[in-house]
C-alpha cells in the first residue's frame, strides 16, 4: 500500500509539472490553472481515503488479534484466555501417592501405601472480575473403595482491591494452611481444632498492607469438609462467623522482612449435633501428624452450644532459601456429656512452628520451589532438594477425663490422649515445578489421663517415616 501511495504523488507532481509547462508554452487561461488544482485536490482526497481504508483494515486486524483465544499447556494447568483477558478458563490436576511406616511399639498393621488426594481443578475468570472454582475429590473412602466428593466449589466477585465477595463451597478464614502443609506431607496439630471446608458467603480485600475475610458460614466439626449436616444444621440456632485479618508489616521496604506476614484468624457459632457416629454429632476425632486416630469423643458426647475458635500466625517467605510458619490454636466448645443434655464447657490448644532451608539455593516460596535446573539424569542435573523441620504440640481439656459428676465427660482413658508433643524433619526432591517426592520422619510423644496414684499412659509413643510422590499442574 505504502508504494501506491508513493505512485499515486509522484502522479500527483508530475501531472502539476506538465501542466504547469503547458500552461507556461501555450499561455492557458486562469480557468485552466483553477481546473488543474481541482484535479489536484481531488487526487489528493482519494489518497487521503485510500490512507484511512488501510488504517482501518490495520486497526481491524489488531482487534481481532486482540480477541483471538490463547491456548495454553504448560507447567500452570492447561487453559484457555481470551486475547484481551476478560475470560479465563483452566484445568489442573493433583495426585498424591503416600507411603506409611512405622517404627514403634504401637498397634500392629498400620503400616500402608494410599492414593492420598486425587483432584481436577476447573477454573476461571468471567467478564473480568467474576471467577470460580470446581474441585471434586477422587480420593475419599476406606482403603478398598473409593468415592467423589466435592472439595470446592465457589465463586467470587473481585469489585475492586478493597472489597470483594465470594459464595460456596471455600476454606473459611480461620486456618492458615487448611487441609494441607507447605512443608511437611500432612498437617499439624492446629488443623485438628480448627475448620477445613463449609459453605457460606464471605467478604474479602486489602487496603495497602491489611487483608480481611469476614463470613457467614453453616458450622461445620472441627478439621471436616461436610456442608453442616442436615439434622445439625436443623438445631443450629445460629451461623458461624469466621473472619481473618492480615498485615504485612514491611510490605513496603526492600528487604526479607518485607515479605513477612502477621495474622489472626478466628470463628464464633451455635453447633449442636446428634448423639451417635463421628461429625454427626458435631465433634471430629482427633488424629496424629501420621493421621493415627488418638482420641475419640464416642457415641454419647455431642456439640450443643457455643463453639469459639482464636488462631494467631505468622509466615516468612523472606524470599531467600529460607522460611519460616508458625500457628497457635485454642477453641472452646460447649459439649453434651450425657443423655439428659447436661452441657460442659472444654478448651483445647495446638500449636506448631515448621521452618525450610533449600538446599540448592532457591527460593522457599509459599507454593513450594522452583528449580534453577529441572532433574535430567543424562544432563547431570537434579532438580531443587529442600531441607524442613517442624516442631508441634497439642493439649487437650483434662477434665474430659474427669467424671460427669465432678464436672468431666468421662471419656475413658485407653488410646485417648491428653497431650502431645511431635518432632519432624524431612527432605524435599523438586524434581521441577510440577514433580516433587517428600520424605518425612516424625517422633511423636504422648501423655494420658492423670490418676491420684498415677499416669497411666494413653498409648505408646509414635515413630513414623512418611514418603509422597506428588504430581501437580
Amino acid at each position: 500500500m505504502n508504494r501506491i501511495n508513493f505512485a499515486i504523488r509522484a502522479a500527483i507532481t508530475t501531472t502539476a509539472l506538465l501542466s504547469g509547462f503547458s500552461y507556461a508554452s501555450a499561455q492557458t487561461a486562469d480557468d485552466d490553472i483553477k481546473a488543474l488544482r481541482e484535479q489536484i485536490a481531488a487526487l489528493d482526497q482519494k489518497l487521503r481515503v485510500l490512507e484511512r481504508k488501510e488504517e482501518l483494515q490495520d486497526e481491524e486486524v489488531a482487534a481481532a488479534a486482540k480477541k483471538a483465544p490463547v491456548v495454553t499447556a504448560g507447567a500452570g494447568g492447561f487453559g484457555i484466555t481470551a486475547g484481551d483477558k476478560s475470560y479465563d478458563l483452566k484445568l489442573r490436576g493433583l495426585v498424591q501417592y503416600d507411603g506409611r511406616f512405622f517404627f514403634d511399639d504401637g498397634a500392629p498393621n498400620r503400616d500402608g501405601m494410599l492414593l492420598r488426594r486425587i483432584r481436577t481443578s476447573f477454573s476461571g475468570t468471567v467478564a473480568s472480575i467474576y471467577d470460580f472454582n470446581i474441585t471434586p475429590e477422587y480420593g475419599t473412602g476406606t482403603n478398598n473403595t473409593t468415592s467423589v466428593a466435592l472439595w470446592d466449589a465457589f465463586f467470587a466477585a473481585r469489585f475492586s482491591p478493597k472489597f470483594g465477595l465470594k459464595f460456596g463451597k471455600f476454606a473459611p478464614g480461620v486456618t492458615l494452611e487448611p487441609g494441607n502443609n507447605r512443608h511437611f506431607n500432612e498437617s499439624p496439630f492446629p488443623n485438628q481444632l480448627l475448620s477445613n471446608r463449609d459453605l457460606g458467603v464471605e467478604a474479602f480485600g486489602a487496603f495497602g498492607a491489611f487483608g480481611y475475610r469476614i463470613g457467614g458460614f453453616l458450622g461445620v466439626a472441627n478439621n471436616t469438609t461436610g456442608f453442616g449436616g442436615a439434622a445439625a444444621d436443623l438445631l443450629d440456632g445460629d451461623r458461624t462467623l469466621s473472619a481473618r485479618f492480615t498485615i504485612d508489616p514491611f510490605k513496603s521496604r526492600e528487604g526479607a522482612l518485607s515479605k513477612l506476614s502477621l495474622g489472626i484468624g478466628g470463628s464464633y457459632g451455635n453447633e449442636i449435633g446428634t448423639a451417635g457416629t463421628n461429625i454427626s454429632n458435631g465433634l471430629a476425632n482427633i488424629s496424629s501428624n501420621a493421621q493415627q486416630q488418638i482420641f475419640n469423643y464416642g457415641a454419647v458426647l455431642r456439640a450443643n452450644g457455643t463453639h469459639q475458635r482464636l488462631s494467631p500466625t505468622f509466615e516468612w517467605y523472606t524470599g531467600t532459601p529460607f522460611s519460616v510458619v508458625g500457628e497457635y490454636a485454642w477453641e472452646s466448645q460447649d459439649i453434651s456429656v450425657n443423655a439428659a443434655g447436661l452441657t460442659q464447657n472444654f478448651d483445647n490448644e495446638a500449636w506448631r512452628v515448621s521452618a525450610a532451608w533449600v538446599l540448592t539455593g532457591e527460593e522457599s516460596g509459599k507454593s513450594g520451589v522452583t528449580p534453577k535446573s529441572n532433574f535430567n539424569y543424562a544432563a547431570g542435573t537434579w532438580g531443587a532438594f529442600e531441607l524442613v523441620g517442624r516442631l508441634s504440640g497439642l493439649s487437650l481439656d483434662e477434665d474430659f477425663f474427669a467424671t460427669v459428676a465432678n464436672g468431666g465427660a468421662g471419656i475413658n482413658r485407653n488410646n485417648n490422649v491428653e497431650s502431645a508433643f511431635a518432632v519432624g524433619l524431612g527432605l524435599n526432591w523438586y524434581l521441577n515445578r510440577n514433580v516433587r517426592f517428600l520424605f518425612n520422619v516424625e517422633s511423636t510423644s504422648y501423655e494420658g489421663a492423670k490418676t491420684p496414684t498415677a499416669q497411666v499412659g494413653a498409648r505408646d509413643d509414635e515413630l513414623a517415616f512418611l514418603t509422597r510422590a506428588h504430581l501437580s499442574f
